[in-house]
């Protein structure tokens, strides 16, 4: 243990990662290395494994020493530094899905993973801490797990995995969460901190359901904890009592309750202490350890929901911490004045509040003044500042007798539990280099062996039946088998500390200080692959095995850089009985998507061929899913259009008709460019995820959605559920006019056969939180004006005031096309426009209402000269506009040359019932006009470039009536209907082409930066997206 002055004693491991010693977290662990080496001998209290304490439950296995070297050592012993990052090899089979960030900056010590459940266990009305097998509403659905991350800062930061998104923070810890530990029969999460404090929270609701104080002040951090259902249990053994290495103390437990078992922490005062946690409800008030702070003694479900509890002010030990004069007064608030000795008197309701100049982990560090406080000096007061426990939160106390005081002479850092010899058995590491097994009883925790070594600090386990590992401070693993307590291989990947250990089917994976993870093979005890993981350490790690598989799944890593990495994992001489599609845009379809994202797709000539092999990627992906496949050739030197057809295989239904409808859907995969001076905060071209968000080139803008629509109608096939065919037409010209789209349309008519509706997703909600369903595109006309000079560029100088000149001509022209208010002044350019009808501005009415009150709304006139939101929405969505783009000139911009020849590039955007040849020929005259005014011999071209209709789906249309049912049945909420200011060229030609209507229906959200960099999408769309369009493939059928 510690000297009492605060330095370190000559046996004590390595501090422990707290508010009141935070070495680890610096990744300062060398240090204590050198303990190792001292000379004084070596504190072995308790039973070596060479001499084994007899066991009821099994005989005692033949003497091993494990100081032996192993029989088959897997890696060299050399100590030579690890392989650079830069040159490592990482593990193919460990790909990073995405980036959980967490939003205190602060590093991540431990980690939780919950799996998915009932969504009727969501409910408030359930009991906090009770199973539940029914269903709410009856809709028998399950909702995506949670991650669990504890900060160093003292927060517990929760993400959904539906949507790989932070939900919600806990607080109430003033101290790092040192570890964390799920208890998915009761629905808790177990937290223990470095304020000395455990926290068990109800998971479905994250409400405080139990804070448990220390026996004494002197406890120190609580660094790991172990969870025992009370059925697993030992039955107690009278003739244990004889041999003296047991702890024959059962926690005091109310009458005729059963506990739901038996909570295990490891301290830093190198103690075990364990308390029987009750079911939460139901509750008498009892003396302590089950105080509660409400009258009733009951917890009512209406007060729950808060993921705030009031934190708990750490008394200063008299071993490990210590105050300055000025601060002591400060630590004597909030101790009950009749606990003397400073225990935490559980009895009344209140806690005192932090206030602003005391943050999180602000108590002083030890100093040689902190020894022997007088009892004058414990005397405390009652502070003004309290706040209340939630009335279902129920305040715990350890009972001093629950206590192994000297389980080990170090911190003990780590507690699992194991099988030997068919029982199981509380396993604990140490900074004494020790594991020791002890038998956990209804009466006594009993110490069954201890298993020695010759390395550092014991500071990671994880453990599979009967065999341990044991992940040491210096960079060894241990491998031992628990049955005949030896130890059966040491790995040494290399010289750092190991701080995490986590097995998924048959790899362990190790995780170190310098920020690497390996993989091993079980089956053979071999390194498999490394790679970086987090910039500096790795302090944390779990598992997520995927739903029916047992080989496949997730590696959660935290790390000091105040984020958790989810990889995805796989065995590959394992076939997994995983269909691609069941893991959705957080399995294959990832892989499929930065593949897609990774070709550089640019429709331009210097691209031409990745833009074929990125149309040859997709056809090889969609005929994977279940479509037959053709590639149609364009227009000369022009790229290809991919076409595919998911053919309908569900048995027909007696009521419909004998022709199976056909969806159409329209995409592209061609993107625009992404250049290194767009300053991007990812690589462009590969796909990263980060805090529910896909970043890359193409992942809204259309490849994440052609994926999506694609997975839609394969996993209805699969099912043998498709009662539609789906028609996908795919080009790779649409940001470049969509050259040849058309003619390869007409050519292959027959091949696409009739169509009944086309679908098409290729634009954005109106913010992120409302979605949204696009019933109108402004059509656009692209146009070049030219002025050209006879002449040769001349010099200002000499020729400035005698000639025309083409660049003031060219001004001229295009001052007369606006007016200083912006109205366009081409004769007869407003006249078709249709008439806004009371419907329709009820639905823009409908928007603003719904935004108010948020971002959205003030991004409606954001950058506009129109305050009004109202008629800024009409002006920018059914208003025709004309926009100047550029002015170039012929030769060098030099300021005394006139150059000989002028360019504008000029688009005009048109509504309904504008026509494009009409206003092309207004456009044209206006233009012709203007400059017959001007006196000049220069000549004026006009150059119609490109060109694309506007679009206006019909509101009334059963199709678009079943999307939007199904948008509301998935988001829980009706979308809006929107229209957006630019154009889909290739859109209203299908409609005339097939003679069927269009759905246009947006995946991504406003802020998905489509052209511009950190182009991205949100998963929960892509997810959702998907679930959308399989269901109106199911609903489309019947109409």
């Amino acid at each position: 243990m510690a000297a009492p002055n605060g330095l370190q004693g000559p046996h004590e491991p390595l501090p422990p990662p707290s508010s009141s010693s935070s070495a680890m977290m610096n990744g300062q662990l060398d240090f204590a290395r050198s303990l190792a080496d001292s000379s004084t001998p070596r504190l072995t209290g308790g039973l070596s494994a060479t001499r084994p304490a007899p066991a009821p439950a099994a005989p005692a296995p033949a003497p091993a020493s494990v100081a032996d070297p192993p029989t088959a050592p897997i890696a060299s012993t050399s100590k030579n530094p690890p392989t650079p990052p830069s040159l490592r090899q990482e593990d193919p089979l460990a790909v990073l899905l995405t980036t959980l960030s967490a939003d205190d900056g602060e590093s991540i010590l431990s980690i939780a993973v919950e799996e998915a459940r009932d969504d009727a266990r969501d409910q408030l009305g359930h009991r906090f801490g009770t199973t539940s097998t029914s269903t709410s509403a009856g809709t028998g659905k399950r909702q995506a797990g949670r991650v669990y991350g504890g900060s160093q800062g003292g927060n517990i930061h929760v993400w959904d995995l539906a949507t790989l998104s932070l939900r919600s923070r806990l607080t109430g810890h003033e101290g790092a969460v040192l570890a964390l530990q799920l208890v998915p029969e009761r629905d808790w999460l177990i937290s223990a901190s470095g304020d000395g404090t455990i926290r068990v929270w109800h998971t479905p609701t994250l409400s405080l359901v139990y804070l448990i104080h220390p026996p004494h002040d002197n406890t120190g951090d609580i660094l790991s904890l172990a969870w025992i259902p009370f059925s697993m249990l030992a039955q107690g053994d009278p003739a244990r009592n004889k041999n003296g290495n047991h702890h024959a103390t059962a926690p005091p437990r109310i009458e005729n309750r059963k506990p739901a078992g038996r909570l295990f922490a490891g301290c830093q005062d190198t103690s075990i202490q364990w308390i029987d946690l009750p079911p939460p409800f139901q509750l008498a008030t009892e003396e302590e350890p089950y105080a509660t702070n409400n009258t009733t003694g009951r917890m009512s479900p209406a007060s729950a929901g808060s993921p705030h509890s009031p934190p708990i002010f750490k008394t200063p030990s008299r071993f490990f911490d210590s105050l300055t004069e000025a601060d002591r007064a400060k630590s004597r608030v909030g101790v009950s004045s009749s606990s003397p000795s400073g225990r935490h008197s559980l009895s009344t309701s209140t806690v005192p509040t932090l206030t602003p100049s005391s943050p999180v982990g602000s108590l002083p560090k030890a100093s040689p003044d902190s020894v022997g406080l007088t009892a004058e000096q414990e005397q405390t007061t009652t502070t003004t500042t309290m706040r209340k426990l939630e009335p279902h939160t129920v305040e715990l106390q350890f009972d001093a007798d629950c206590i192994a005081p000297f389980a080990h002479h170090g911190y003990v850092y780590c507690l699992t539990l194991a099988k030997s010899n068919e029982r199981t058995v509380l396993v604990s590491g140490s900074g004494d280099e020790n594991i020791n097994l002890w038998q956990p009883g209804l009466d006594d925790l009993a110490l069954l062996a201890t298993l020695e070594s010759e390395y550092d600090a014991v500071l990671a386990f994880a453990a599979r039946d009967n065999t341990l590992f044991a992940g040491h401070q210096g960079g060894v693993i241990k491998v031992w088998d628990l049955d005949s307590l030896t130890c059966v291989r040491i790995l040494r990947p290399h010289n750092h500390d190991i701080l995490a250990l986590s097995v998924l089917s048959s790899s362990l994976f190790s995780s170190a200080a310098n920020g690497t993870v390996q993989r091993w093979d079980l089956r053979t005890f071999r390194l498999g692959g490394e790679w970086l993981a987090h910039d500096n350490i790795v302090l944390a790690s779990d598992v997520r095995t995927l739903r029916r598989s047992r080989t496949q799944g997730w590696l959660l890593t935290g790390g000091n850089d105040a984020t958790v990495k989810i990889w995805d994992v796989r065995d590959d001489d394992v076939t997994s009985p995983l269909s691609p599609l069941d893991r959705g845009f957080q399995g294959e379809l990832f892989h499929t998507l930065a593949k897609l994202v990774s070709y550089r797709t640019i429709a331009d000539s210097e691209h031409r061929e990745e833009c074929r092999q990125g149309a040859l990627y997709l056809k090889r992906v969609l005929r994977e899913m279940g479509a037959e496949t053709n590639l149609l050739p364009g227009a000369p030197g022009k790229n290809p259009v991919v076409l595919a057809t998911f053919r309908a295989n569900a048995p027909p239904k007696p009521a419909t008709t004998p022709r199976r409808k056909r969806v159409l859907y329209y995409g592209h995969y061609d993107v625009v460019s992404a250049t290194a001076s767009e300053r991007w905060d990812h690589d462009p071209w590969k796909m990263s995820g980060q805090n529910g968000w896909l970043y890359g080139r193409g992942v809204t803008d259309n490849k994440g959605p052609i994926l999506a629509i694609a997975a839609a109608a394969s996993g209805l096939r699969r099912r043998q559920e498709l009662e539609v065919d789906l028609v996908m037409a795919i080009e790779g010209e649409e940001e470049t006019g969509s050259a040849g789209f058309q003619e390869a349309i007409k050519r292959n008519r027959d091949l696409i056969g009739d169509i009944d509706v086309i679908l098409v997703s290729n634009s954005y909600w109106i913010g992120e939180d409302w979605p949204c369903l696009t019933f109108g595109l402004r059509g656009v006309i692209h146009a070049t004006l030219r002025v050209q000079s006879s002449r040769e560029n001349l010099h200002s100088g000499i020729w400035g005031g005698a000639t025309a000149e083409p660049l003031t001509d060219l001004v001229r022209i295009l001052a007369s096309l606006t007016a200083p208010d912006g109205t366009v002044q081409i004769p007869g350019f407003l006249s078709d426009v249709r008439r806004l009808t009371a419907a329709e501005r009820k639905l823009y009415e409908t928007i603003v209402q719904r935004c108010q009150g948020g971002d959205t709304l003030k991004k409606l006139t954001s950058g506009s000269t129109i305050s009004d939101p109202l008629q800024s929405l009409i002006t920018r969505w059914r208003q025709p506009a004309l926009s100047v783009h550029k002015v170039e000139v012929v030769g060098p911009a030099q300021k005394s040359l006139i150059p000989s020849a002028a360019s504008a590039a000029v688009s005009i955007r048109i509504v309904p019932d504008q026509s494009l040849t009409d206003i092309i020929s207004k456009f044209k005259a206006h233009l012709t006009a203007a400059f017959a005014t001007l006196r000049t011999e220069n000549k004026l071209t006009v150059e119609i470039t490109q060109t694309a209709d506007w679009w206006l789906g019909d509101l009334e249309s059963p199709f678009v009536s079943a999307m939007a049912k199904c948008i509301s049945a998935q988001w829980h909420l009706d979308p809006l209907f929107i229209r957006e200011g630019g154009s889909v060229p290739s859109l209203p030609f299908l409609e005339q082409e097939f003679g069927a209507h269009a759905v246009h229906f947006p995946i991504g959200t406003s802020s998905d930066n489509a052209h511009l960099p950190n182009e991205r999408i949100r998963v929960l769309n892509l997810e959702h997206g998907q679930t959308i369009v399989s269901k109106w493939l199911t609903r489309i059928a019947e109409i």
